[in-house]
């Protein structure tokens, strides 16, 4: 597809999923914005990278959850790049906590998780909205999960938290018809360092074993790409998950 002068915003664009849907939006011609909050060395990387290829390419830090930093963040992407034309949320994080061991999910906990996933979503849709509907275009592409749909995975905030995201996605996409198309993507576990970095070693090791079935990165980016190319689909969550969900 060609992005050929259109300006993408990358959260959590410098690690796992979010790097490869950058680098993909910069060789579609985008000018990129490669959001960090504390993967900087890796964000730059990546922007480095779309750079060398041609591409022009932004690393910006903002925690999501942060409302006054989103906006610095829109302002400087629109400064540097102009005004956002793609947004994926992508920005996520989790803490692995057993199911049944529901003690254990702490408020300041259960508020992160959320405050990133969720709220953080809506603070960057609703940053580049207005200039979205004034220039009446405009893609917003959540990253969800399927376990928002099947109530299993790494704790029980991270799955509200998701689920949530999934009604986000279709309550914007009504308050933004016609001008801006939004919708998710809900992929299901992939080989990713998002494995290793939130859940104990030997699930780590067991989803990598293929005791699930993998979501191909490149599947999981060729949606997001094929949902940023069409005007007509808004509202719309696309699982890519070769299936786990059927059982």
């Amino acid at each position: 597809m060609d992005l050929d002068g259109r300006v993408a915003l990358v959260t959590g664009g410098g690690t796992g999923l979010g790097r490869e849907i950058a680098l993909r939006m910069g060789r579609a011609g985008a000018r990129v914005a490669v959001n960090y909050s504390r993967s900087r060395d890796a964000a730059e990387q990546v922007a480095g990278e779309i750079e060398r290829d041609g591409g022009k390419a932004l690393a910006v830090r903002a925690d999501v959850a942060d409302s006054a930093a989103v906006a610095e963040m829109v302002t400087t992407v629109e400064r540097a790049l102009g005004p956002v034309d793609v947004l994926v949320n992508n920005a996520g994080i989790t803490r692995y906590i057993p199911f049944s061991d529901i003690g254990a999910i702490t408020e300041e906990r259960w508020r992160r998780i959320l405050d990133v996933n969720l709220t953080g979503a809506f603070l960057c849709a609703q940053a580049v909205a207005p200039g979205m509907v004034a220039r009446s275009a405009g893609k917003i592409v959540n990253v969800a999960t399927n376990s928002a749909f099947t109530s299993t995975g790494s704790s029980i905030p991270y799955v509200v938290s998701k689920a949530a995201l999934v009604s986000l996605t279709t309550c914007l996409a009504r308050a933004l018809a016609p001008a801006v198309q939004v919708n998710a993507v809900a992929p299901g576990w992939m080989a990713t360092d998002w494995l290793d970095r939130y859940l104990p070693s030997e699930r780590a090791a067991e989803i990598r074993s293929g005791a699930v079935p993998l979501a191909p990165l490149e599947d999981v980016v060729d949606c997001v790409m094929g949902l940023v190319a069409n005007d007509s689909i808004t509202g719309h969550v696309a699982v890519v998950d070769r299936g786990e969900m059927l059982g």
